[in-house]
């Protein structure tokens, strides 16, 4: 049996240097129908120039935003506190029952439990 020759291994291998296929265009060619659409947006341009729609001031602008802006505003910082009562909320009451709970156990060690209830301190 005859042994055939390996073939190189890959850095022993020459880069193999293919052109590219021809239905992609390189940076070098351009292709038919970009040049003539080109071409034709060239030919077509407008002989004067179009007037930019002018924008409104910042009083115009401010008059026609005003009342919905305001609504809106009012709207995010009615949330925002909402939000913040919620947790001042529960953080209050965690604090009014670690006092009270406090003023109980200082209360019981002082044995006021034992004191006469109908006697003034």
């Amino acid at each position: 049996m005859e042994q055939q020759p390996t073939p190189p291994t890959a850095p022993e291998a020459a880069p193999v240097h293919r052109p590219p296929p021809r239905n992609v265009p390189t940076l070098t060619e351009m292709v038919a129908a970009d040049a003539e659409r080109h071409s034709a947006l060239a030919d077509a341009a407008p002989a004067s120039p179009v007037a930019p729609a002018t924008l409104p001031d910042a009083s115009d602008l401010l008059a026609l935003l005003g009342p919905d802006l305001d609504r809106q505003i009012s709207e995010a910082i009615g949330r925002v506190l909402h939000e913040q009562l919620l947790g001042l909320n529960g953080r209050v009451q965690k604090a009014v029952a670690e006092v009270v709970r406090e003023a109980v156990a200082t209360a019981h060690t002082r044995g006021a439990y034992a004191s006469d209830v109908g006697k003034n301190p």
